[in-house]
């Protein structure tokens, strides 16, 4: 009988590009795009498979956990992993693997962001299966690309080397390299040279396998974290957990352990497939965006809660986010620069309320 299959979600991302809409009290995750179910809400549908086999984890951090325990279910809530603060993808996977290598160090592992939109779920499922597989049978981090629409600095990239099996249907590949937020220029050079993918953020493997690659290339992860892994559900764990994440550097799993790793396997993934991580990806799928009355303007995209009324004269290729606080204006192509907003309203105690 095959292996379980536990469902990390990471949920402990702060959405700063989406100011104003995203704030303390409105983590991403608990955020919208279709105008009736919360980010976190469709991903735990669109794992329903796994998740029902009782292994899943919701990792957040401690300044998300209170809104984020509010929006979920008492059972679902009981599966929320708590991390004392923000130290990047790296620990959270670190954490979700010691905790579940706990269970069984062979359980497949699916790590995947809250904050993503992936459509239709029934595909996406399909290539994860063929992920799933793929880690059973290989031992390895398997990681699902999808062929690039366009270049985008915002976003990682797979590059692939040799074709392996067919799995359910999904083409196989080597991982040769993975580039984390090229330059336009580099991502525009990486998409014409072939068999390059952007990279989802979804991570496929055992979890013996995480803890290994981890302790490979973050030694320190490795040993700071490893031991909290049976603490999770006791009351020293958050104790204990403060004094190991205060110890611990910032770095994502892609920088610390993907940029380095050569033996790891590509799914080519056959979704249509949005990373929701700032105002330009969001209005291309959101309800909520409603057209401005434009004046001698042209792509003019409006974010607004109320029904408020936004009028342009003269402007081209413009977000505006209208909350009942705070307005945002900005070009769409600046859309990746909302986090220097979020960055000066954090150094001005006077402003420190539109956080």
């Amino acid at each position: 009988m095959p292996q379980p299959v536990g469902c990390v979600i990471m949920a402990g991302g702060r959405g700063a590009r989406l100011w104003p809409m995203v704030h303390s009290e409105m983590p991403k995750v608990c955020a919208t795009v279709n105008g009736t179910h919360t980010l976190l809400d469709e991903t735990l549908a669109r794992v329903a498979p796994w998740w029902k086999q009782g292994h899943g984890l919701i990792v957040t951090t401690q300044s998300l956990a209170a809104p984020i325990r509010r929006s979920l279910s008492p059972a679902v809530r009981r599966k929320l992993l708590v991390e004392p603060q923000p130290r990047n993808t790296a620990a959270c996977i670190a954490l979700a693997a010691s905790v579940l290598a706990e269970r069984d160090p062979q359980m497949v592992m699916v790590v995947l962001p809250a904050d993503h939109w992936m459509k239709p779920a029934s595909t996406f499922r399909r290539n994860v299966h063929a992920a799933v597989d793929a880690a059973r049978a290989s031992g390895r981090i398997v990681t699902i690309g999808l062929k690039p629409a366009r270049p985008h600095s915002g976003l990682g990239y797979l590059c692939a080397g040799a074709a392996r099996e067919i799995r359910r249907g999904c083409r196989t590949f080597e991982l040769t390299r993975v580039v984390e937020k090229p330059t336009a220029a580099v991502a525009a050079q990486l998409i014409r040279q072939g068999r390059t993918y952007w990279n989802t953020g979804i991570f496929i493997g055992r979890a013996q396998t995480f803890l290994d690659v981890i302790a490979r290339w973050l030694p320190a992860h490795a040993k700071l974290i490893h031991p909290l892994g049976r603490l999770a559900g006791r009351a020293s764990f958050a104790r204990e957990a403060a004094a190991v994440y205060r110890k611990l550097t910032p770095v994502s799993f892609d920088h610390g352990v993907m940029a380095h790793l050569r033996e790891g396997e590509i799914i080519e993934g056959t979704f249509a497939w949005e990373d929701l991580g700032s105002w330009d990806s969001w209005i291309r799928i959101s309800r909520h965006v409603k057209p401005a009355l434009e004046v001698a303007s042209r792509n003019v995209h409006v974010m607004t809660t109320n029904g408020h009324l936004v009028a342009t004269v003269g402007l081209d290729d413009v977000v505006v986010v209208q909350t009942s606080d705070a307005t945002l204006v900005c070009r769409t192509k600046d859309a990746q620069a909302v986090y220097d907003v979020v960055a000066h309203l954090e150094r001005d105690p006077r402003l420190a309320r539109y956080l």
